[in-house]
């Protein structure tokens, strides 16, 4: 076999569909399969290259402020792949970096957006409310229902209960929590469920508090990753 039908094979065993790569001496090597989030990682890129035709970048300028710039360069290209990665790890370091650009600049944000649509296992959109000043206290969806109800020993606080629903629980999709992604606008928050335990998580958060004011708004929608 050439070197050139021999890159040729290899490159074609990378696809996803493909279990299999023929390394050096015909030496078959099988391929792990993808967890669920590198599947939906892959799956959204793709989806977006055939809505778009084109590799998916976006370009954004900032400005660096404070003693930390949240990007070092001031004009930077950001690939599709990092507002995917904000999507699936939003803790992470880089993702932390990249965050404020993303509601700072309305077409990342749009963009980051659809993203979430298409990775979340789990979405709630604008709730009905009788007007604008309304507080949504819960949400009940064919996936999951969440609450939020007073902390009787300090009434400062509030709990935010995560309730996923039987056909989701007990998947690999749990193992280091869920996130939440609240947006509203160009505002946005993500909340850490850490411990998923019998489909049912907790946190704690302040009444007196942008967070709270966010998640019960009834504009805000609501996506689980």
């Amino acid at each position: 076999m050439s070197k050139k039908q021999s890159n040729s094979n290899t490159n074609g065993a990378s696809n996803v569909t493909t279990n299999s790569t023929i390394g050096k001496n015909n030496e078959v090597t099988k391929i792990p399969p993808l967890d669920p989030k590198q599947a939906a990682i892959f799956n959204v890129k793709q989806q977006y290259k055939r809505l778009t035709g084109v590799a998916p970048v976006a370009q954004v300028s900032v400005n660096g402020e404070g003693e930390e710039q949240v990007i070092a360069l001031l004009t930077r290209r950001i690939p599709f792949a990092e507002l995917v990665r904000c999507a699936c790890f939003p803790f992470s370091t880089k993702s932390q970096k990249l965050m404020p650009v993303i509601k700072s600049n309305a077409s990342l944000y749009t963009q980051y957006e659809w993203v979430l649509g298409k990775i979340s296992f789990a979405s709630s959109g604008e709730q009905v409310a009788a007007s604008s000043d309304s507080q949504i206290m819960s949400r009940k969806t064919a996936h999951f229902d969440f609450q939020i109800k007073p902390d009787k020993s300090n009434n400062k606080q509030v709990y935010l209960l995560l309730s996923l629903k039987q056909t989701q629980a007990n998947t690999s999709l749990y193992d280091k929590g869920v996130f939440l992604h609240c947006m509203l606008k160009n505002q946005f928050k993500v909340l850490h469920f850490e411990f998923v335990l019998d489909a049912q998580a907790q946190i704690i958060i302040e009444k007196d508090s942008a967070t709270y004011h966010l998640i019960t708004s009834p504009n805000t929608k609501l996506y689980l990753c």
